[in-house]
This record gives structure tokens, sequence and C-alpha cells, in this order.
């Protein structure tokens, strides 16, 4: 009988295979095209949003589109892996985390946006590998080597083009500051998610930590609504509204959190954020689709370019490790 010979990748240690052989295994190619589908996903609820926001308020729209996005995930984690995951799920820390950074994050994304424009949530979110790399720096030991600087500058830039912006003309108030902060707090969330609860499953990190996002905006929202604040207001229930609001909660948040989650997972945090500076062209996408917006090619080659900053943030070392 023949001896059959071990795989070759079982005898080798996994640690000195080079970066980019580990990046195109079929693992990492699905966790970036996970982070496409997630950013597509997510960009799509940035008109409907302008919409409903012309009659709701921010803090009761936000408040809305987490219940309904953490009862459809709900409903998903428990069919995925069991009642008993739900119940021996750490609450009080997702509760900590989903709060800070995806409860308090989407609402001052939200409030920004309410206080400036559809595409200045964009442009902020441009800032995303900025504040990926911050945070691998700081907690990770991540040492920004030339190719990964190469990458963020081109994310950088592409995503300043795929805004669509011109930044000599465009005036950066509180709104925009607020919205700077809560990509910030989204990136914190995001990476705090991936290693916090690794143990758990995509579908378990994502519904843990976004319900405990939802607990800290109905706080927010109830003592809003106590205090007589503004942004507590519920708009208009339309047939249209609704379609829209069904977007922005199971399209926009749940099954692109979802994507985000597992892709972040995969490729960590800053390699992950790259694809977040291709937002705003999706946002031009969804506008030529479905509101007969013109197309803008300034903004599809600051997309190319920003991919072009993904390829090579991870292209091969140089040396092996």
């Amino acid at each position: 009988m023949a001896v059959q010979s071990k795989p070759l990748l079982t005898e080798l240690n996994m640690s000195s295979i080079p970066t980019f052989v580990k990046s195109s295994q079929p693992k990492a190619i699905a966790a970036n095209l996970a982070c496409f589908g997630a950013m597509a996903m997510w960009a799509i609820g940035f008109p409907a949003a302008d919409v409903l926001l012309q009659s709701w308020d921010a803090l009761s729209l936000n408040l809305v589109r987490q219940v309904l996005a953490v009862v459809v995930l709900m409903i998903f984690w428990i069919a995925a892996d069991g009642w008993m995951s739900v119940y021996n799920a750490q609450w009080l820390k997702g509760t900590i985390v989903g709060g800070i950074g995806f409860g308090i994050g989407s609402t001052l994304l939200l409030v920004g946006q309410k206080l400036s424009d559809p595409v200045t949530p964009a442009i902020a979110a441009a800032m995303m590998p900025i504040a990926g790399a911050t945070l691998e720096v700081i907690f990770d030991g991540r040492q920004l080597k030339f190719k990964l600087i190469i990458g963020i500058i081109l994310a950088l830039t592409g995503g300043y083009l795929a805004t669509g912006a011109n930044l000599l003309n465009s005036s950066f108030g509180f709104g925009a500051s607020i919205c700077l902060l809560a990509v910030f707090l989204f990136a914190w969330g995001t990476r705090s998610t991936t290693q916090q609860f690794k143990a758990m499953s995509p579908i378990g990190q994502t519904t843990l930590t976004l319900a405990g996002a939802t607990v800290i905006t109905l706080v927010v929202y109830l003592g809003a609504l106590g205090l007589g604040f503004k942004g507590t207001k519920i708009g208009d229930m339309g047939s249209n509204s609704v379609l829209m609001i069904l977007v922005i909660s199971l399209v926009s948040l749940a099954f692109a959190q979802l994507l985000w989650i597992k892709a972040a997972g995969n490729l960590g945090i800053l390699l992950a954020s790259f694809h977040m500076n291709a937002v705003p062209f999706y946002v031009m996408v969804v506008l030529v689709i479905m509101f007969n917006h013109s197309w803008d090619w300034v903004q599809a080659i600051g997309a190319a370019i920003v991919a072009c900053g993904v390829l090579i943030a991870q292209w091969p070392e140089p040396k092996v490790r």
C-alpha cells in the first residue's frame, strides 16, 4: 500500500509564507470581495437616508433602523449558532463596544449628515485608513512599511477624488467634524469587535455589538425625548418611506455590517478600511441609477486609484518573514 504524503502546506510554518501568498488564498480573496459588497450596500443607505432625513430626525431614524436590523440579525444568529450561543454571549462587553463604536458612531454620522449633506459623511469616511492605521500602530504594534504607506496615500487620494468634491470650494464645519469623529469610533468598534469576540462567529459578533449599539441609541433617544431636545421626530411613514427604511435597516446596516465584520476579522481594520474610500463612488453610482444623477469620471478614476491602493498594500514582501 502506498504511503500518502502530507499536504505540503501542513508541513510549512504558515508564518513563513509571504504576505501575497497568504492574501491570494481564497479566504483573503473572499474577505476583499466581502468588503466590496459591504461598502456597496452601505453606500445605498446614504441617498436613502438623505430622503428620509427630510421628514425624520436623526435620533429617531437611527433607532428605528438599528432595531429592525438587530431583529433580523438575531433570527439569523439563533438559526446559525443556536439559542445557547445567544444566551452565553458577553452582553455587557458587547453593549460597551457596540454602544460606543456603532451606537454613538452611527448617531454622530446621521447628525453630521443632517447638519451638512449626504456627501460629507462619505468625505469623512475617506479618513478611515488613517483611523485604521492609528489603531493598529497603537494597539497592535503595526509597522507602517513603505508599500503600506503608498497604499494609504493612494487610498486617501482616490477617496478624495471619489467624493467628487473640491476642497478649495468646500466648507468643513461642525457637521463634518462630527462625521470624522464617527469614522474613528466606527474603526475602533470594528477592531474591538473582531479582536475581543474572536470565539464568536461573524453573525454573533455583528449581532452582539449591534444590539449593544441599539441599547445605547435607545437610551440617547429616550433621554432626548424626555428632555425635549431636537432629533426625536418620527417622520413620514408612507410606502416610499417604509421602503427606504427597509433599505437603510436591512441592506445598508444589517447585511453590510455582517459582511464588514467578517472581512475586517480576516484582513484587519487597516486593510479593510481601504475599501471604504470607494464608498463615495458607489454613492454616485446609486445616484446615477436611482436619481438620474450625472456620471462623474473623476469619481470613477478615484475608485480605481483606491483599488490600486488595496492591491499595493497587500503586495508581496521583498523578503520572507
